[in-house]
């Protein structure tokens, strides 16, 4: 589907394209524009505030991919309801990026104090060739998983898994399902959420236990309040794979079973002592209560990159859509989040579905 969709959009782009433009040349536009601050931070509550702070840049300044734009002079405060709190100290963060020598670092000025839910922060940087800048946030509470209901569940298996869940011999199972997340949303307040889906930490527990597995895609496309920000028009050529970002205006005050398909999970198992780590990895569903900066934020990434009105502007056929900023020189974004957690462990799957001879629809209990 999402490949149709990218197809309808390029040939209508390329159409336009033809009927409007007669010739065209290279030339460099030698921009004069100051740079100016650019902020981001995910602050979460229980932990120090974290901001990454850089300038802004023409592009032409990277031609070989080596530009630094970490500013690492400024003076960066925290206020946390309106009282200053500390100076944010500069640090160095490890990234998810990798080289021949290791993971890769990035400039960060950190804080101590330890955030907390309903928290207002305000982060304050000045810098003497940049200027400043400031962005303010709130903190979210947890938005807890009430169950978690298992539907159409096929298991397949390769090697000998009698005596499971203590397997002498290493033991490939495949899984299909249907998961529904059960959610409650609060009454009194606009809310913002997003679905995060990955797969408990790589786990080998000694030389004779190992747990891990494979994580296809989860398919979010069962799941109407995904696709809320979608127009009509843009549901049959414009592409929303991948995205998991809803607000509460459907739901609010109520429960809902939020879906997510899984297919052509792998696991790899072997316990032959039966230990009890093993059997707890599995699936992990995030589920994140996100600030109204979070929410617009991704939806402004949407409608630049998947929109209609993105790729009109990308062909200079509409206005350009830019990434939607809280910070005072619009450049960044300072958003918030409080995360609660389910993991959906497979062997509990495999015996329950053992124990029931095929029955495939099952009920877990939410844990944070």
């Amino acid at each position: 589907m999402a490949i149709l969709k990218f197809i309808r959009i390029s040939l209508l782009l390329i159409i336009i394209e033809f009927a409007l433009t007669s010739c065209y040349q290279e030339f460099d536009p030698d921009l004069q524009s100051k740079s100016v601050l650019c902020m981001n931070s995910e602050i979460t509550p229980d932990n120090p505030v974290t901001l990454f702070l850089t300038r802004s840049w023409c592009w032409t300044e990277d031609s070989e991919h080596k530009v630094d734009v970490d500013v690492t002079d400024a003076e960066v405060k925290l206020y946390v309801n309106g009282q200053f709190k500390e100076l944010l100290i500069l640090d160095e963060e490890e990234t998810n990026s990798y080289d021949y020598s290791g993971p890769k670092v990035r400039k960060c000025y950190r804080g101590s104090y330890r955030v907390s839910v309903g928290d207002e922060i305000l982060i304050e940087a000045s810098s003497a060739e940049y200027g400043n800048a400031h962005a303010e946030a709130k903190i979210p509470e947890p938005v807890y998983i009430d169950k978690v209901e298992i539907r159409n569940l096929m298991i397949s298996s390769i090697g000998d898994t009698s005596g499971f869940p203590a397997c002498k011999d290493r033991s490939v199972f495949i899984f299909n399902l249907n998961a529904l997340i059960h959610i409650t949303d609060k009454y009194d307040s606009k809310d913002y959420y997003d679905v995060k889906v990955g797969l408990s930490p790589y786990s080998n527990y000694d030389h004779q236990a190992e747990a891990y597995g494979s994580l296809v895609f989860p398919g979010f496309d069962e799941e109407p309040l995904f696709t809320e920000h979608v127009s009509v028009l843009e549901s049959g050529i414009s592409d929303n794979y991948g995205y998991s970002i809803f607000s509460d205006r459907q739901i609010n005050g109520k429960s809902y079973p939020l879906r997510i398909t899984f297919s052509d999970c792998r696991f790899s198992y072997q316990n032959p002592q039966n230990l009890e780590a093993p059997k707890e990895y599995g699936i992990v569903v995030t589920l994140r209560h996100i600030d109204e900066s979070y929410y617009k934020h991704v939806i402004s990434v949407w409608n630049a990159n998947d929109a209609i009105i993105g790729a009109l502007g990308e062909v200079g056929l509409a206005n350009p859509v830019y990434a939607y900023s809280n910070v005072s020189t619009n450049a960044g974004v300072v958003t918030a989040y409080a995360d609660t957690k389910v993991t959906i462990p497979y062997v509990k799957l495999i015996e329950l579905y053992m124990e029931a001879e095929g029955n495939s629809d099952f009920t877990l209990p939410g844990n944070y």
